[in-house]
């Protein structure tokens, strides 16, 4: 089947999906004439996406047509800075891409240019999107998409039974990077990492530390690319797909094993990303034992209510875990608010919480005389309640060890 490239001229300003890595040139095949580019403001995507306007056969809007595959997007300046025509550039560009075999589906003459070309057909088709403004050397753009199918994969291992070590100077070993990447750099957070959803009204904190590595990207990657290559792979290795926010940010759960590892994956900018691991339950072990207490960030609970909710499974699955490793330590269950509201609802929901956490704890084989509960209300912030995530901070429960003196 023969390619189909098309190609628009649209107005300046259009946007393109996703951040990429500068290329020095357009593809070999697109004439430069009349045109020059500014390399570094060249997006150049091994798997990106567009849309291009095509006229409708009955007259009217054009319709809309989202063509995923190989993309570049850039600027159009003139080959001489001082003297920009669109419609000289127009008349050196169409005959020379209609030799090529490309045909006009769309065009909007107006005084500057609005054109789609296309040439081929099917899903091998390609097409370029461009705007020649009639006299403005800075308002000219060129979007191409060579339609194609994504070859970018990546394999991840699944967390295994016990914790894994980690260095600073290595990969997470069931997060390894994209072939292609080199690791910047290790970063550690002592506090909880925050994995609110879009959906969620308040901060959801998890964990008490995590690591976070920094890595260049692959050259090439795009917004749809980073997307579909991680949801699949951290799908096959058993992962739960938490969240996905425009394709720039990913947030995956696993919580089989008997491990409780959160990841959070997401491109900064300047062709960096960032890999966060949160290993839950690790970092409750070693804070009990280390500190004698750890708060339980990832319980989750009604609104202004103390019904956990089924998001707080897998916390309370690594508490039990815990509770049962030796079954001669007692514990206290204490329960903190922020200070949002009266001084004694809030101490009442704080005694209401710590108790529904021994309620569940008691009914998955915990013995009852093992658990004290208390609550504190609002009279022991972790951090000031300046704001919502630090008030999230404050909403917790702790689980204490008994008689520790750490």
């Amino acid at each position: 089947m023969i390619p189909v490239l098309l190609l628009v001229l649209c107005v300046a300003g259009m946007g393109v999906s996703g951040v990429s890595v500068v290329t020095p040139t357009l593809p070999g095949w697109f004439p430069m004439q009349g045109i020059k580019i500014n390399p570094d403001q060249l997006e150049a995507e091994d798997f990106g996406t567009d849309d291009f306007d095509v006229a409708s056969a009955k007259g009217g809007q054009p319709t809309s047509v989202t063509v995923r595959g190989h993309h570049w997007s850039t600027p159009l300046y003139p080959a001489n800075e001082d003297d920009w025509k669109g419609k000289t550039v127009w008349a050196q560009l169409r005959p020379a891409l209609e030799g090529q075999g490309f045909a006009v589906v769309f065009l909007r003459d107006d005084g500057s240019i609005n054109a789609t070309f296309r040439k081929g057909s099917g899903d091998r088709a390609t097409w370029v999107e461009m705007f020649l403004s009639a006299d403005d050397a800075h308002g000219n753009w060129l979007h191409i998409v060579e339609a194609a199918p994504m070859t970018r994969t990546h394999t991840l291992v699944p967390p295994g039974p016990t914790p894994e070590p980690l260095a600073d100077q290595k990969d997470f070993p069931y997060l390894t990077p994209l072939a292609g990447s080199k690791l910047l750099g290790t970063r550690h957070d002592e506090g909880p990492l925050d994995v609110a959803g879009p959906n969620d009204r308040e901060p959801r904190l998890i964990g008490t530390a995590s690591i976070d590595k920094i890595y260049e990207e692959p050259p090439g990657m795009s917004d749809l690319d980073f997307a579909t290559v991680f949801s699949a792979a951290f799908k096959a290795a058993g992962w739960t797909m938490v969240s996905d926010r425009s394709g720039q940010a990913l947030l995956a759960h696993f919580t089989k094993n008997g491990r409780d590892v959160w990841a959070k994956i997401y491109r900064e900018g300047g062709g960096r990303m960032d890999y966060i691991v949160v290993d839950a339950g690790s970092s409750l072990r070693a804070a009990l034992e280390k500190n004698c207490r750890v708060p339980l960030y990832g319980l989750v609970f009604d609104f202004n209510k103390a019904v956990l909710r089924p998001e707080s499974n897998s916390v309370l699955q690594q508490v039990l875990a815990v509770l049962k490793t030796d079954s001669s330590v007692n514990f206290e269950l204490a329960g903190h608010t922020d200070n949002v509201g009266e001084r004694a609802y809030n101490q009442r929901l704080s005694e209401e919480r710590a108790a529904a956490v021994k309620t569940w704890l008691t009914a998955h084989g915990i013995a009852a005389g093992r658990l004290e509960t208390k609550g504190y209300g609002d009279t022991m912030p972790v951090v000031p309640n300046n704001s919502d995530g630090n008030r999230a901070r404050n909403r917790r429960v702790e689980l204490r060890k008994a008689h520790c003196a750490a």
